[in-house]
């Protein structure tokens, strides 16, 4: 296929509408620190259901339309407290806890926080070691 042919196809497959993948990835940059807790909500509801047989029309038990519970479980949905207790009392867990032990290492003895080469508490870490988050 010629370079020609190539951008003609797909010229002629073209989205009719701009993307918005630089402001999407903006967005999820400026919403990061709390993105990672919905993720992980979510990955724990979905493991819940999944240990329990329990489909997303069955979870509208916590009194929510289906349409709502497959937003919430696409990971991105700042939920609020209450629907993270509705989440909790639909599938028997305990979400807020794992959570805030998993990002936060709450009430363990993992770092809260990432480690730098120049410590606040007057560590020095090996310079060539590369401290890597992921999210």
């Amino acid at each position: 296929m010629t370079m020609s042919r190539a951008i003609e196809i797909l010229e002629a497959h073209q989205s009719p509408t701009p993307s918005r993948w630089r402001e999407d990835a903006q967005w999820r940059r400026d919403n990061e620190y709390w993105l990672k807790y919905a993720r992980h909500i979510t990955l724990q509801v979905l493991r819940a259901m999944d240990d329990q047989s329990i489909t997303q029309v069955e979870l509208k038990r916590m009194g929510c339309t289906q349409q709502y519970v497959s937003n919430l479980l696409k990971g991105s949905s700042n939920m609020t407290l209450e629907t993270i207790a509705r989440l909790e009392n639909a599938l028997g867990i305990d979400l807020v806890k794992s959570t805030l032990t998993y990002i936060s290492g709450y009430g363990s003895s993992v770092p809260s926080r990432p480690q730098y080469l120049s410590d606040s508490a007057g560590e020095t870490l090996d310079p060539d070691m590369k401290t890597i988050e992921i999210f």
